[in-house]
């Protein structure tokens, strides 16, 4: 069966649970903490109130990866604002499935669907232990623009 990249939907809600709550107990590449429940996925991630989209890697019905892009929010009150403009992304595939191309595929898909959204620059920020996300991220164009002790953002520029 191929890989489909595909616009997640409300019942790959607890495909995409499972996936993410197996990084979170594996440790160290998410800054999520807490594991997911449907509600929590569907409202994070597939339709979040400033969500641009969200797409999956998915053979059938099972998914293998999914990231999700939304735009910043206008009133965040902590530190490390960003612009208007600007939009956040967030990438998970499935623990076994790196390497395959997943990544790739499915930033093709967001990249599309933040030019025609108008996004202007993308942030994806990871955890400094992260250095496969981190590489991932550069692999596909982004640049570092900011660091902390426990982060490194990166900036895709789109206009």
């Amino acid at each position: 069966m191929t890989v489909m990249i595909r616009p997640a939907i409300p019942a790959d809600a607890q495909a995409m649970a499972a996936l993410l709550n197996a990084v979170i107990r594996r440790g160290g590449t998410t800054a999520h903490l807490r594991p997911f429940d449907v509600p929590g996925i569907t409202s994070t991630f597939i339709a979040p109130p400033r969500g641009i989209c969200c797409f999956c890697a998915a053979e059938g019905t099972e998914v293998m990866g999914f990231q999700s892009l939304e735009w910043v929010d206008p009133d965040w009150p902590g530190p490390d604002r960003l612009p208007p403009g600007w939009a956040i992304i967030a990438t998970y595939v499935a623990l076994g499935r790196h390497r395959e191309g997943l990544g790739r595929r499915l930033f093709l898909a967001t990249r599309d669907a933040a030019r025609a959204a108008g996004v202007e620059r993308v942030d994806a920020t990871i955890r400094r232990q992260n250095t496969g996300g981190q590489g991932y991220y550069a692999r596909m164009g982004f640049v570092d623009y900011r660091s902390s002790e426990q982060t490194v953002s990166k900036v895709f520029k789109l206009r």
